[in-house]
């Protein structure tokens, strides 16, 4: 092919792919057609044919423009740590991660698109253990961090991965969901107190819990899941108690919980509270119908028609119960809000010592629960994202800490006042465990991670409850290259 000619096919599908992720990314893939494609990007609707078969090959040629330099930036990245879980290092990442996230936002805008419409297919490598993916880049930092004397923590590949991903989320939050420091604090006081807690731990003195010595891997999963599984029925009958029932008398409790790959639990919320007035079951249809094409095909790819014919009514019997679609998608925000509010009120009323491990360990399931049992209400919120900028979940992450205070009580004073806490604000602390626990089993359920640790979640969840416990540094003096107190650190106005 001539140059010339080459040039201009090449400017001509740049044209076409930059007009199709500025759409893609305000009303979603299903959302958005050829001809729009064709009209901002200032060609016609049958040239877009001559250098795509489709608009998924649109789709999945932006995706993997963003996805590999994403991926090759952060081997860079994490390749440049020298010491990569010292404190410095930690704080580093993060504020790379969030100046890489600012810089190119529509990485997690496309990661999203792709989790609502194609169950992450086009992002799926990039969760695929992750650990391991750590390891091969910095395999022999890692295994002089794991022989350091004060080091107390799991693999350090885990730990890494584990923290790594948290700092995602929090970029996100802060980016696409009208975080405004959601956690109450500047970008680097908020990285600051993060990475105190994996470091240091909560508890002053206490010592890391011994594996069994003779215990198989085996053997612990098999421990491990038969403890969980009590946990599970507890979170279970919560559950059950913050639904809006119907179906079943509040006497009787749910059944065995199932597995993520076996099924579910009936979403929250289709068990609507026991109502003075009747219930209107076409009315639920409607919800139900909305709620599985929102979830599936965006805001913009579902319309009034779909969900009539997918509810089994008119178009017309609609309009007695909704002004116009995004009033149903304004009820299905509300009402999911409303339970997972319950449920959280009620998780934490059952947290008689939120943060020892039994506790830690009880709240950790209930946040899974929340996660792969209303999948749903995640993804409304993603969608929320980029169909309507977060207009509807847009408080939902304003100053966290204060929320989880009001819900835990009584709980923060009294903890405060133990001699081997250590001396983070309590509601900050139960802020930063929720959004790293979110991060893990949202990646999970929703990304399709597929142990994306590298373990069970019932491994997983014990590991993270050990180093909030205890961190993985036996002391702060104790990490490696420490920054000295008088070091200035950078300004997190450049974040």
């Amino acid at each position: 092919m001539p140059k010339i000619a080459r040039e201009r096919t090449e400017e001509n599908q740049r044209r076409i792919e930059a007009a199709a992720l500025a759409l893609f990314t305000r009303q979603g893939f299903h959302g958005t057609n050829s001809r729009e494609i064709a009209k901002k990007a200032g060609v016609s609707s049958g040239a877009i044919y001559t250098y795509f078969p489709n608009k998924e090959a649109i789709f999945s040629s932006l995706a993997q423009r963003y996805r590999l330099p994403m991926d090759e930036w952060l081997r860079q990245t994490v390749a440049s740590l020298r010491e990569p879980l010292s404190r410095p290092a930690l704080a580093k990442l993060a504020s790379s991660i969030l100046r890489k996230t600012n810089d190119d936002p529509e990485f997690l805008l496309l990661l999203l698109s792709d989790v609502i419409e194609f169950k992450n297919q086009h992002f799926l490598e990039t969760f695929h253990d992750i650990p391991r993916q750590l390891q091969s880049i910095l395999g022999p930092c890692l295994d002089r961090m794991k022989k350091q004397p004060g080091w107390r923590g799991e693999e350090p590949a885990f730990v890494l991965a584990s923290v790594c991903l948290y700092f995602f989320t929090y970029a996100l939050i802060e980016k696409h969901m009208h975080g405004e420091q959601h956690l109450g604090l500047s970008h680097e006081k908020a990285i600051d107190r993060f990475v105190e807690l994996v470091s240091g731990g909560l508890w002053a003195g206490t010592k890391t819990p011994r594996r069994k010595p003779q215990e198989s891997a085996r053997d612990r999963d098999a421990r491990l899941r038969v403890l969980y599984q009590g946990v599970r029925d507890r979170v279970d009958y919560i559950r059950f108690l913050s639904g809006r029932l119907w179906s079943s008398p509040p006497d009787v409790p749910p059944g065995p919980s199932e597995s993520k790959t076996g099924g579910h639990l009936t979403s929250m919320l289709f068990f609507p509270e026991i109502p003075r007035d009747p219930i209107d079951v076409q009315q639920l249809r409607i919800e139900a119908a909305a709620l599985q094409l929102f979830t599936r095909q965006g805001f913009h790819g579902a319309n009034m028609r779909d969900i009539a014919e997918e509810a089994g009514v008119s178009p017309g019997a609609i309009y007695a119960y909704y002004a116009s679609k995004e009033a149903i998608f304004e009820t299905l925000v509300r009402n999911y809000r409303h339970c997972m509010r319950k449920f959280l009120e009620r998780v934490f009323k059952a947290l008689e010592d939120p943060f020892s491990r039994a506790g830690l360990r009880l709240f950790a399931v209930a946040i899974r629960s929340s996660v792969y049992n209303d999948a749903e209400y995640w993804l409304l919120m993603y969608i929320d994202v980029i169909e309507f900028k977060g207009r509807h979940f847009g408080n939902l992450f304003h100053n966290v800490p204060e929320q989880f205070r009001r819900l835990l009580g009584p709980a923060v004073d009294a903890v405060k006042k133990r001699p081997d806490w250590c001396g983070q604000d309590p509601a900050l602390a139960m802020a930063m465990i929720y959004l790293h626990l979110v991060t893990y089993f949202v990646i999970e359920r929703l990304m399709h991670g597929n142990q994306h640790l590298g373990v069970s979640d019932e491994e997983a969840v014990e590991r993270f409850i050990n180093f909030f416990s205890v961190g993985f540094w036996d002391s702060p003096a104790q990490a490696p290259s420490r920054k000295p107190p008088s070091r200035r650190r950078p300004s997190s106005r450049t974040i």
